[in-house]
């Protein structure tokens, strides 16, 4: 069968007139590319587009690629061309085919009478011609040369670039030159879906002149010196694809010669803070900062009350007349003094009636110790605190001159 399907490929092909990349014949022609190099782990395009002579038919048909070892010429991808019945196998848009994993697809647009196909995971076993045959129920058309498809080693893994959205990245294309040919173009495709994203053309003078792109896109590199690496700028999430750099180089007559590179872009989504979480962490700080502002008044508020009370105390116990029956007379009553001159005093209602005052501070702190009254009753005598919930304090009796003190913060 094989045989046979050669012969019969070799009669087709004898009546092809050749002009390079571009086969016609009876009102049919197809355009190929003469050589593709890829590397190795990366993807290739092996393009093909034709012709039809004029027609009312509806076409329906198939499109098949072959490769060839040694003599022998192998289907490696089969899929049905667009008509009213689809029954017939598998809608090329639809295919990954085959030996033994979706490694070919179908890369072209039917509309445009494109059959390119893409490989994938490319090895170096991948090194052979491959040639696109169409099939459909007016007649079928092939070309005579084919595509010389060439793996080279990998020189380290598929390159992976990131850039965060809104930002600019650039996307490598080293290649080695190939200075016995001419450059002509450098062009960007999306590999999934293949779609065409820009194309740079040389001119004279070593410039270039972009076209089907935009402006997102500027060739920062010099392909005439092995750099077609291309800067995409204003970064959006849909640019997160993998790309290929297709650069053509072209002799005569019309020789087309593709290297192809792959590069895998990521975007990330830039972080933003909202409008409403912007609010809520405002009204949150408000809240604390309100809290925390309570809290110093409320704390000033005790402390004024327990020296209020401490004073009032104190001027109670000065106020008052000696006890019914006793032959003491009334203490005179201490004149006020200044808040910032803080002291204490200590009555003994033994014989003597001794009085102790504890004279300012040299460093006086306004408000930071409240007054203090002593009594002391025997030999052992314990101290009642005017501030509630304060501790007793005992005090041994002492020969001689004893000064008692003490110094209670408040606040």
């Amino acid at each position: 069968m094989m045989s046979s399907l050669y012969v019969w490929l070799s009669t087709v092909l004898l009546s092809v007139s050749v002009q390079g990349s571009n086969f016609s014949s009876n009102g049919w022609s197809m355009t190929v590319a003469d050589g593709v190099w890829a590397e190795e782990g990366g993807s290739a395009v092996l393009p093909c587009s034709f012709t039809h002579p004029d027609t009312n038919l509806t076409l329906t048909g198939s499109v098949i690629w072959y490769n060839r070892k040694s003599m022998a010429y192998n289907v490696i991808f089969n899929c049905t061309y667009p008509g009213p019945d689809h029954s017939q196998g598998e809608l090329c848009e639809n295919v990954r085919q085959r030996d033994g994993g979706n490694r070919f697809r179908f890369a072209g647009n039917l509309s445009n009478n494109d059959v390119s196909l893409m490989m994938e995971e490319l090895s170096l076993e991948d090194t052979d011609p491959y040639q696109c045959r169409v099939v459909l129920n007016i007649d079928s058309f092939q070309t005579m040369s084919m595509t010389q498809l060439e793996v080279e080693a990998a020189q380290g893994n598929v390159s992976v670039v990131s850039g965060t959205e809104g930002d600019s990245v650039t996307l490598p294309c080293i290649f080695s030159r190939w200075d016995s040919h001419t450059l002509t173009t450098v062009t960007w495709m999306r590999k999934e879906p293949y779609q065409h994203i820009v194309t740079f053309t040389a001119q004279s003078q070593g410039t270039w002149t972009t076209g089907h792109g935009g402006n997102r896109y500027e060739l920062i590199g010099n392909p005439e010196e092995g750099n077609a690496s291309t800067r995409i700028n204003q970064l959006r999430v849909r640019d997160n694809h993998t790309y290929l750099c297709l650069v053509e180089y072209r002799s005569k007559p019309d020789y087309q010669y593709l290297i192809q590179k792959e590069t895998r872009l990521m975007v990330h989504v830039r972080r933003t803070v909202s409008t409403a979480m912007l609010v809520i962490s405002l009204v949150s700080l408000l809240l604390i900062l309100i809290m925390i502002i309570f809290v110093i008044f409320r704390k000033k508020e005790v402390c004024s009350l327990l020296i209020e009370y401490t004073r009032s105390s104190k001027r109670k116990e000065q106020g008052l007349s000696s006890t019914p029956g006793s032959d003491q007379t009334p203490q005179p009553k201490t004149p006020d003094q200044d808040s910032s001159s803080p002291y204490a005093e200590i009555d003994s209602n033994r014989t003597g009636d001794k009085r102790f005052t504890i004279s300012p501070s040299e460093d006086p702190q306004p408000d930071s110790l409240t007054y203090a009254s002593i009594v002391i009753n025997s030999s052992k005598k314990e101290i009642s605190p005017l501030v509630p919930g304060s501790r007793n304090v005992t005090i041994t009796d002492a020969e001689g001159d004893v000064t008692y003190a003490t110094v209670v913060s408040t606040c």
